[in-house]
């Protein structure tokens, strides 16, 4: 058995846990686990899809961690129905450019969207100037799910 290539202990006492240490705490993931996926991470590839890639854990594993992660809700857009209403605020190819799907208007004109990627900073800045200012309320899904529901929902 090789070392571990990184102190993945380092990032315990951050205010934000990066989600390899996270999923080492879980008992999700083995030291060797992760730190294979990092050397077999693909350029562009984020680390919880080399994970799901390599089989080492499951996307909604990887989700549900990464809505923990960024104090966030899962929901499962496989499950859960998509409001078309919501759809029709954002076009197909910003939806997907920023790997998300809105889900739902609220009354008080809250949009909710699931996203993949949380963690994405630039995000909700873009979110809210694609959707004319609106307030969003971010929700984590899995990459799979988002991909059906692109496909379910612009048709």
């Amino acid at each position: 058995m090789r070392p571990a290539r990184l102190d993945h202990q380092f990032f315990d006492n951050e205010p934000r846990s990066h989600l390899g240490a996270l999923l080492l705490r879980k008992g999700l993931v083995t030291h060797d686990e992760l730190d294979q996926a990092l050397e077999q991470k693909q350029e562009g590839e984020l680390l919880g899809e080399a994970l799901v890639r390599l089989r080492f854990c499951f996307e909604d594993d990887i989700a549900r961690v990464l809505g923990e992660q960024a104090q966030i809700e899962f929901v499962d857009i496989g499950v859960t129905s998509v409001d078309y209403r919501a759809v029709q605020l954002l076009r197909k190819h910003d939806a997907q450019e920023m790997r998300v799907i809105p889900i739902r208007v609220h009354p008080d004109d809250t949009v909710s969207v699931a996203v993949v990627d949380p963690s994405d900073e630039t995000l909700l800045p873009k979110l809210k100037l694609a959707l004319g200012g609106c307030e969003v309320r971010l929700l984590v899904t899995t990459p799979s799910a988002l991909r059906a529901a692109w496909a379910t929902a612009y048709h």
